[in-house]
């Protein structure tokens, strides 16, 4: 026999409220405490009932808005995907609603929670990984930016670089200026990988099929409890510090090869001839860098184009021709690496 479907009677008798209050809540109107809000809005997620509401209202009509979600709004990357994709939407026609979810899944489920009881139209991640699936029978599209996880829904695109590539070749442009002890430096990099967007899996690889030896003193990855640049100035300062010797680092982000640096600097090291360093990203901590960081365009003009384009196409009707869209990349030598 089928499920009966919960209504707002059911709600309201488990959250030991009215039907009115709850009736509020899910439509926005009235007053209400915040405690009882959250409360409604967490039964009502339990219980499939504004997932199924928003998969009515998104059949029904539109509401010319997208979500947009990304773990950190100060980081220039997301921050200069997330200005790209607002505009493009604007253009179309379309509101955005940009969400922070600090890397917190708690956080990520109550916005997307949220943003489906508001019937947006689409919903657009940014960086970071998703660990939160949407009700299998809620008809939004979906399009991940250099974004990893999967939300589970019927229509679901992603767009980004090839990373593995790409940090073969940061490694490759080292150990073509004569580098032999390359240093991989990274913050919250395990917090991102998959098989297909792996930041190190270059490095690895690399040094794998040149029959390189593997040095783990020189892995120095950290756990992203402080801002990049600090933690990554900090991991290299140790490695130093025990008498750990590189002529090379891949810093997989401009944040962490700015920290490199200045922890280079710092030991009266000579950087872009004593130790080469390139980061990722081309982003602005890369050019006011003294000495300017060799760095990795992402082309982020075009990520932000094309994963709207599937968005819209998406939109109209249409389900995803490619749903895995790759964006080339291009290595950019500063001082850091040709001294």
């Amino acid at each position: 026999m089928a499920k009966r479907a919960v209504s707002i009677y059911d709600i309201a008798r488990l959250a030991g409220v009215s039907t009115a209050t709850v009736s509020n809540v899910l439509n926005e109107k009235g007053s209400y405490s915040a405690k009882t809000r959250d409360l409604v809005l967490r039964i009502a997620r339990e219980q499939g009932y504004v997932a199924n509401f928003a998969a009515k209202s998104l059949r029904e009509a539109s509401t010319k808005t997208v979500a947009i979600l990304t773990p950190d709004v100060s980081n220039d990357f997301f921050s200069t995907l997330v200005l790209g994709v607002e505009g493009r939407l604007r253009e179309a026609g379309y509101s955005s609603y940009i969400c922070n979810t600090a890397n917190d899944q708690e956080r990520e489920s109550s916005y997307v929670l949220d943003l489906l009881s508001r019937q947006v139209d689409g919903i657009v991640y940014i960086g970071g990984m998703t660990r939160v699936p949407i009700e299998a029978n809620v008809d939004v599209p979906v399009v991940h930016i250099d974004h990893t996880g999967t939300t589970g829904v019927r229509r679901e695109v992603f767009v980004g670089n090839d990373m593995p590539s790409l940090s073969y070749d940061m490694t490759a442009t080292l150990f073509g200026h004569g580098c032999e002890h390359v240093a991989l430096a990274s913050v919250s990099a395990s917090l991102y990988r998959t098989a297909e967007h792996d930041q190190a899996a270059g490095y690895y690889n690399y040094l794998s099929q040149h029959g390189i030896r593997l040095d783990k003193n020189l892995v120095l990855e950290g756990a992203h409890r402080q801002p990049s640049i600090v933690e990554a100035e900090g991991l290299v300062r140790g490695c130093l510090d025990d008498g750990f010797e590189f002529d090379g680092v891949v810093a997989l982000g401009d944040r962490v090869a700015l920290g490199v640096v200045n922890a280079l600097k710092s030991h009266g090291i000579k950087v872009g001839r004593d130790v080469r360093v390139i980061g990722m990203d081309d982003s602005i901590y890369s050019r006011i860098s003294t000495p300017a960081i060799s760095t990795v365009n992402r082309h982020t003009d075009e990520m932000a184009e094309r994963g709207v384009e599937a968005l819209l196409s998406m939109l109209a009707g249409d389900d995803p021709v490619d749903d895995h869209i790759v964006v080339g990349y291009e290595v950019v030598e500063r001082t850091t690496t040709l001294g």
